[in-house]
């Protein structure tokens, strides 16, 4: 009933993730849009739509097994495949020694510089968001399976041919997780707190964002701009998302803005390709062809379920 994988007439696969709740499908789509305005490439490109329209007269029969209303939104988000699991790094597994700070990488090699800052990334962008589906899922399971570390991380993947993560399944995001922050917070803040390596990109997008305080406006605008109508049968984020969201804008800013103070003397006394990861470097981490935005304009076919 949940999720299908259409595959539309030109041959592009699009997962379909159909929901009765609307925090779901708002932390699937907005999440993806504030990925966007960080500059974070790793989320496959979201859109919404409805399962309504001659477009979709090809598969009404399935539609109606399974029990797709044509009212309900749908968000659509590219398939991508040459996926293999990935784990979590050394450097975030022990809540003792959890810590990735500019000396910890001194002797790094490039490539696994370069890698970090994916995990960077995405202990940022998951605190923004509040996800609590990825690392702080393993963090939460410990107490029942002193492994849970160590085993493949819960809903990120790595593309095999670029080495790129690849932030799956946001729906927890912006909504649902602010709702269990008095419960979840502790994981959140202990992945922030660790971290002094950034990227450029993202840490100057948090720096604007905390200070013009206007990513509801500018989610709004992405929502406008890129879902059309939609708002009729999606609302907007709710105003304490975006309260929460503006809040947490400020704590990493303040997470950077500490390590600026704590590492400033290191950047003006090391070589760039040492500390290539803190604040001054424009890290850039290769964006593969599906990860560029996509409209569906066929008609699709219902092919099966997904997990």
């Amino acid at each position: 009933m949940q999720n299908r994988l259409i595959v539309f007439d030109s041959g592009v696969l699009s997962c379909a993730r159909y929901r009765q709740n609307n925090d779901q499908i708002q932390g699937e789509l907005f999440s993806f849009y504030l990925a966007r305005e960080l500059g974070i490439p790793n989320l496959p490109p979201a859109l919404l739509t409805r399962a309504a329209g001659r477009s979709w007269d090809p598969v009404r029969s399935s539609l109606e097994l399974a029990q797709w209303r044509s009212d309900r939104p749908v968000v659509l988000t590219k398939f991508v495949d040459d996926l293999v699991p990935t784990y979590i790094p050394e450097e975030f597994r022990s809540p003792t020694t959890r810590r990735l700070h500019p000396p910890d990488v001194v002797n790094k090699t490039e490539k696994e510089i370069r890698d970090l800052v994916q995990w960077s990334d995405l202990i940022v962008f998951d605190y923004l968001t509040a996800n609590l589906d990825r690392i702080v899922n393993n963090m939460f399971n410990l107490q029942w399976n002193p492994d849970m570390m160590n085993a493949p991380a819960h809903n990120l993947v790595r593309q095999k041919t670029t080495g790129l993560l690849v932030f799956l399944d946001n729906e927890s995001g912006l909504v649902h997780g602010y709702r269990l922050l008095d419960k979840y917070e502790v994981f959140h803040r202990s992945l922030l707190d660790s971290l002094c390596v950034f990227r450029r990109k993202t840490a100057d997008a948090v720096a604007r964002l905390s200070r013009d305080r206007d990513i509801g406006r500018r989610l709004y605008s992405a929502f406008n701009i890129s879902d059309p109508g939609m708002d009729n049968y999606l609302p907007f984020l709710p105003e304490r998302s975006v309260k929460i969201l503006n809040k947490r804008l400020a704590q990493v800013n303040s997470q950077i803005r500490r390590c600026m103070d704590k590492y400033g003397h290191v950047l003006r006394t090391k070589n760039r390709g040492a500390f290539a990861v803190l604040v001054p470097y424009n890290s850039r981490i290769g964006c593969s062809e599906w990860l560029s935005t996509f409209t569906c304009v066929t008609s699709p076919a219902l092919k099966r379920d997904y997990d």
